[in-house]
């Protein structure tokens, strides 16, 4: 699965990797940035994802994506429903 819709952080990578993405969809921010300040400001954006992805990865002991998919979840109410259904649970 790649998770394309509504990712714009680092920290939106990090939760689709989480979740059971292989890969989560950057450009439109990417876009964004460039559209906004060219090619530095496209760049900036790419450092700032990095970073913020990095920072989840610390948070949850990550030492790597593989790492980060077998992170440990803590998800309740409504969206682990969600989750179970669309899972097939």
């Amino acid at each position: 699965m790649i998770a394309t819709g509504g990712v714009a952080t680092g920290l939106d990578v990090a939760k689709a990797i989480a979740l059971g993405a292989s890969a989560a969809g950057i450009a439109r921010p990417i876009l964004k940035a460039l559209r906004a300040g060219g090619r530095a400001g496209a760049s900036a954006a790419v450092d700032a994802i990095v970073r913020e992805l990095r920072a989840a990865m610390l948070l949850t002991g990550s030492r790597d994506l593989r790492a980060l998919a077998r992170a440990r979840r803590v998800i309740k109410g409504e969206l682990s429903l969600w989750i179970d259904q669309l899972a097939g649970h």
